[in-house]
């Protein structure tokens, strides 16, 4: 554990000392705001409409609903193009810096250097998830009545680590196959994107097709989430994605270093 610690004090040290780290959180809150205000906008409209048209639909109109839920959703999506920049250097960076080697000279694990660096990013994804639990705090304050629903909104941001965590998986270990911070950025951004877009294939499909392209869609996973429902199957999904991540990347390190 005191390796582990050591790699993780110094990982977080790098991160949050370079700009790398906070023009990502600047992207992230900018792009999260936007959605955040088109949707409480929109939210706005339809209360609007309903009170001079349609005063029954006002019972069925709520912030979670209407807001919360799809905002969780496009953060998931926003995921997708920030947490390759986080992940990238993670140790492609060691290898342009030619500390590759020293570090695995050290009597230190490969489990450890991947562990170390990955809870490093984890605590960055928390950062990020942190950011977005402010849009329903500033609803609950400032709301007079109709706030939201607090269960779902713990569910939503459950669901968003979750999410995160899957994807810096995916990113560390493609950090590690390659010395170029901007390749590994390219191929995580590439295979993130490509469990988004499959989901869009689920919906031109019918049957075992769908329900297999759906279940392999990173994306389609949070909805659960977003409507305050936690499901195994999500769970399982996000769970085994990172554990997969930080494996492949133990044995590509255990590879490189037999070299």
């Amino acid at each position: 554990m005191g390796n582990i610690r050591a790699i993780l004090r110094k990982e977080l040290q790098l991160i949050f000392t370079t700009p790398v780290a906070y023009v990502a959180f600047t992207v992230f809150t900018i792009i999260s705001s936007f959605f955040f205000l088109r949707m409480l906008a929109g939210f706005q409209r339809q209360i609007m409409i309903a009170t001079q048209m349609r005063p029954q639909r006002l019972q069925y109109l709520n912030f979670t609903d209407v807001v919360l839920q799809p905002l969780f959703y496009n953060i998931a999506v926003v995921f997708i193009f920030v947490i390759p920049f986080m992940t990238m250097r993670l140790i492609a960076e060691e290898r342009r810096a030619k500390t590759f080697e020293l570090l695995m000279t050290n009597p230190i694990t490969p489990f450890q250097i991947a562990a170390g660096k990955y809870l490093a990013s984890l605590v960055v994804v928390l950062v990020m998830v942190v950011l977005a639990m402010v849009y329903p705090l500033l609803v609950w304050f400032y709301a007079v009545e109709g706030g939201p629903a607090w269960g779902t909104v713990f569910t939503g941001l459950l669901g968003l680590f979750l999410a995160g965590a899957a994807f810096s998986g995916i990113g560390l270990f493609i950090s590690s196959l390659t010395s170029s911070q901007v390749v590994a950025a390219a191929i995580t951004f590439c295979t993130l994107l490509l469990l988004w877009v499959v989901g869009w294939a689920a919906s031109d499909n019918s049957g075992v097709t769908r329900d297999i392209l759906t279940g392999l869609s990173a994306i389609e996973h949070i909805k659960g989430f977003a409507s305050g429902v936690i499901e195994l199957k999500d769970l399982v999904y996000y769970v085994s994605l990172a554990g997969l991540g930080v494996f492949m990347t133990q044995r590509a390190l255990e590879a490189q270093r037999w070299r």
